[in-house]
């Protein structure tokens, strides 16, 4: 499917304020929510501590450069970039609603926040991705290469909760679980990033090559 330049950049602008817009909402929801004696630097390194967080940064730093460019040349559109980011995103939204989802049940802004970070921006760049943007040059070991970084995203997070005591998500949490146990969820979910990094790569050398037209991008 061929996209004109003008409606990419339309669509990537609207995302990209979404993005922003419940990133923003989350940060201020997290900083209200913070406990009484924790600083705002320790809030706001418990905010980038999220994995849901890291992915929608780059998600919604891919759209604007979308946006905000003409020939897109620099590393956030690379192929390479974009379509791991489409994976880990894919992740970040299918972990939620099949796990993450019925452990609590947010209500009002936190709810509007919920909402976008997990099911709107991941689908919207999902969607984008899928229309949008140039996929040649995808290559079949691809997915184990975009594993890198929820592997290190994985130990980051465990090394600092060790000091801290704060862990992100309830399967890493290795004090209440053990390590043992965080290592068993942790090769689960590193296979679902393989899972989902092939069927990206599948996906995205298919359409490019029964695209209607050559996106000269």
């Amino acid at each position: 499917m061929h996209v004109s330049s003008r409606t990419t950049r339309g669509l990537a602008a609207l995302l990209a304020a979404v993005g922003w817009f419940a990133l923003a909402m989350q940060f201020v929801l997290l900083l209200k929510a913070a406990p009484d004696g924790q600083d705002t630097l320790e809030s706001a390194i418990r905010f980038f501590s999220f994995f849901t967080i890291q992915m929608n940064i780059l998600a919604a730093l891919v759209v604007s450069a979308f946006a905000l460019k003409a020939q897109h040349d620099e590393w956030l559109v690379h192929p390479f970039v974009r379509s791991a980011i489409a994976a880990y995103i894919v992740v970040v939204a299918v972990v939620y609603h099949t796990v993450l989802a019925k452990l609590w049940s947010p209500q009002g802004a936190q709810y509007l926040a919920d909402l976008l970070l997990h099911t709107v921006v991941p689908l919207g760049y999902f969607v984008f991705w899928c229309v949008c943007v140039r996929k040649a040059g995808l290559r079949w070991y691809d997915p184990l290469l975009w594993m890198i970084y929820p592997a290190a995203y994985l130990l980051a997070v465990l090394v600092r909760g060790k000091s801290s005591g704060f862990y992100p998500y309830p399967f890493v949490d290795a004090p209440t679980l053990g390590y043992a146990k965080v290592a068993v969820y942790a090769v689960h979910v590193l296979v679902v990033f393989l899972i989902a990094g092939v069927i990206i790569v599948i996906a995205g050398r298919v359409m490019a090559r029964f695209a209607e037209t050559p996106d000269v991008r």
